[in-house]
């Protein structure tokens, strides 16, 4: 499906800068709607589940983070070469996920220290869960060879929240962080980190 793409989301990266990597490093020019206050509150009647990130392609409307990047991993062809190279990248987008989650929990939803303590277990074998599945199926530069992917995005975007927590050093996870050096500096990731807006999370 081509036509115009517009993404719609809070001025944030949150659960929406995963797609716009993803936009970044196809070459594919996309409309980046940042709403907050009053003009989210007369948005949020008309999406689909009163939720955001929407992505609207040819006046198409869909919800969902991760069914948002997978769709447009699939049509820009940064899902791998086959079913199980798109496996792969499932199996990476949903310990992300779960890295993520894990992170929220840490930094705004736990109550109290043993809540953040037991989030940041769980962050720290998640993490670690990540590492070794990317030492087994990396095959070059990014984890499916010399092309990056949908994974390769996914990787790069959770390590930038690392640095919020201190527990979680980067260095402890050569493999993840080879990935994420090799996606940043593929020119297009570079420009658009160096320019986007810039936001806590």
């Amino acid at each position: 499906m081509g036509g115009e793409m517009r993404l719609t989301y809070f001025n944030a990266r949150a659960r929406a800068e995963l797609a716009r990597l993803l936009f970044k490093l196809a070459g594919k020019e996309f409309t980046d709607r940042r709403v907050e206050g009053e003009e989210w509150t007369a948005l949020k009647p008309s999406t689909p589940k009163g939720q955001l990130p929407i992505l609207e392609v040819d006046g198409k409307m869909m919800c969902e983070s991760g069914a948002i990047c997978r769709y447009l991993a699939r049509e820009f062809g940064l899902y791998g070469s086959d079913n199980w190279e798109a496996a792969i990248c499932d199996q990476i987008l949903d310990t992300v996920d779960s890295v993520f989650q894990n992170i929220v929990q840490i930094k705004f939803t736990a109550k109290t220290e043993e809540a953040k303590a037991t989030a940041m277990k769980n962050a720290v074998s998640n993490i670690e869960g990540l590492e070794k599945l990317v030492y087994s199926f990396k095959k070059g530069a990014f984890l499916l060879g010399e092309k990056a992917s949908l994974a390769d995005a996914a990787i790069r975007n959770i390590t930038e929240y690392f640095a919020a927590l201190p527990e979680l050093k980067l260095e402890s996870y050569p493999t993840v962080k080879a990935i994420a050096s090799n996606f940043a500096a593929i020119p297009a990731i570079a420009e658009w980190i160096k320019t986007r807006p810039e936001t806590n999370m």
